[in-house]
């Protein structure tokens, strides 16, 4: 007959071997995660909601790569999505958004890439953005919002007065004391084409998103008055509609969009839409959402 103490002699044995066995494991996983921690690979998944029209999400993505977070594919450049990330070494999701609604993600998200005209319209202050595009690099003049004609128009006189007086100094002088820094004046010279056609009406219809476009054309309209012409502006809240309006003859020329977006326009919907001149230039920016530094990511 076994007795009492050997068997309780066994299980203390057997539990110390569990115990063993239990710590050695515990010491494996904390080892692999450590390994895992030193090597740079997190396992907390970051949001970064991204404008989703083609043109503005790649310009978003090349931001974001600007500042560390991810690798693109080489070459994917303007066209890029977020299928062309080759390196996510923070574990970034990227959020793709219509424009229009990013200022409305800030809660959900950790960080978003907002274009400055949503930017101004939703009520943000542009000194709370953590980074944006450089104003003397190339973005400036890549992405420099332009008034545009139809092609047959930008020899027009009205499309010489309209871009003559939103590149005079006046209005120049109003966009850099207005929108500190959101919206920023470029020096591009007109690109006026064509032999002139006169347009006999003294009526100059331009649509335009709300903020800084109509508030600038607001600005421009007694300068245009003293040149002969009335300018009825028409309020878009989108970015296709002014370009559809343009198209159908219902207003003579649109101020809200920069030239890859104009081309992705013409190239997808077969139109012969024309820029006569660039005006000014919004940096895209990074605003912070449930993070308020990109450190926290890093």
């Amino acid at each position: 007959m076994v007795r009492l103490s050997t068997i309780q002699e066994w299980e203390k044995k057997m539990k110390k071997k569990i115990a063993l066995v239990f710590s050695f494991a515990l010491a494996c996983v904390l080892a692999f995660v450590l390994a895992g921690c030193g090597s740079g690979s997190s396992s907390t998944t970051y949001k970064i909601a991204v404008p989703s029209d083609t043109t503005n999400e790649a310009r978003a993505l090349l931001l974001l790569e600007d500042q560390g977070l991810i690798k693109l594919r080489e070459g994917a450049g303007l066209t890029a999505t977020k299928n062309d990330i080759v390196e996510n070494p923070y574990n970034i999701e990227i959020i793709e958004v219509e424009a229009a609604s990013l200022p409305r993600t800030l809660p959900d998200v950790d960080f978003a890439v907002i274009n400055g005209n949503y930017a101004l319209s939703s009520g943000i202050d542009p000194s709370t953005a953590i980074v944006g595009e450089d104003p003397e690099g190339d973005a400036a003049v890549e992405y420099a919002n332009l008034v545009a004609f139809r092609a047959e128009d930008t020899g027009s006189e009205k499309a010489r007065v309209l871009i003559d007086v939103l590149q005079s100094d006046e209005v120049q002088k109003y966009i850099t004391e207005t929108y500190s820094g959101a919206v920023i004046p470029v020096n591009i010279p007109a690109m006026i084409v064509g032999d002139g056609v006169v347009i006999e009406e003294k009526v100059i219809k331009v649509g335009a998103s709300p903020a800084p476009h109509a508030e600038i054309l607001e600005f421009a309209k007694p300068l245009i008055q003293a040149k002969g012409y009335k300018l009825e502006i028409t309020e878009f809240t989108d970015y296709v509609q002014p370009n559809v309006a343009l198209s159908d003859g219902l207003i003579d020329a649109n101020f809200f969009q920069h030239f890859p977006y104009l081309e992705d326009y013409n190239a997808e919907n077969k139109t012969t839409l024309a820029s006569v001149g660039k005006v000014h230039f919004e940096p895209l920016c990074i605003y912070p959402g449930k993070l308020s530094s990109l450190s926290d990511i890093k």
